[in-house]
C-alpha cells in the first residue's frame, strides 16, 4: 500500500471513529446516550478539556456521566450533534484532527463548537488520546480563518 492509500485509509478509520464518538453523545426521549461507545473511543485515561475556563480535565467516563445526567434530569431531554466540518492530519501514527459540529438541545436551541482530537494508532486501530472543545460562533468561518479545509460528515 503507498503512503498516499495509507493516510486515506487512516483518515477514513478516524473519521469514523469521531463520528462514532458524536453519535454516542446524541440521545431523546426514547434512547439514552450511549457512555460505553463513548469511553471505548478513548484511551484510559485519556483527558477531556470542555469549554469552560479555566480548563479542567475529565475522563471520558466523568464527562459521559455528566452528560447522562442532563438527560436524567429533563434538563436536555433531546440532544443532537452533527457533522460541519472535519480536518485530520495524519502523521504515521499519531493524528490531530478538527471537528465542527452543531449542538441541538431539546430541539430549539443550536450552538456550533469545535473540537480538537490528538489520536495514536495502536494494533487494534485509532483510538483518542486527549480531546478539547470550545463553542464558536461559526465553524465555517473558524475553519476559513485559519486555513484549514474540512470535509463534511455524517454523525
Amino acid at each position: 500500500m503507498s503512503d498516499t492509500e495509507q493516510v486515506m485509509q487512516d483518515r477514513a478509520e478516524i473519521s469514523k471513529l469521531i463520528a462514532e464518538q458524536f453519535r454516542a453523545l446524541c440521545w431523546d426521549e426514547e434512547t439514552a446516550p450511549d457512555t460505553q461507545a463513548l469511553a471505548a473511543a478513548y484511551l484510559p485515561g485519556a483527558q477531556l478539556f470542555a469549554s469552560a475556563r479555566p480548563a479542567q480535565a475529565q475522563t471520558a467516563e466523568t464527562f459521559g456521566t455528566r452528560m447522562k445526567a442532563l438527560r436524567d434530569s429533563n434538563k436536555i431531554t433531546v440532544f443532537e450533534e452533527k457533522g460541519v466540518g472535519l480536518h485530520i492530519w495524519v502523521a504515521g501514527n499519531v493524528a490531530v484532527a478538527m471537528a465542527g459540529c452543531e449542538m441541538h438541545e431539546n430541539r430549539s436551541e443550536v450552538t456550533e463548537d469545535i473540537s480538537a482530537f490528538l489520536l495514536v494508532k495502536n494494533p487494534s486501530g485509532w483510538a483518542i488520546a486527549a480531546q478539547a472543545w470550545d463553542i464558536l460562533p461559526s465553524i465555517s468561518n473558524a475553519f476559513a480563518a485559519s486555513g484549514l479545509t474540512a470535509d463534511r460528515f455524517e454523525v
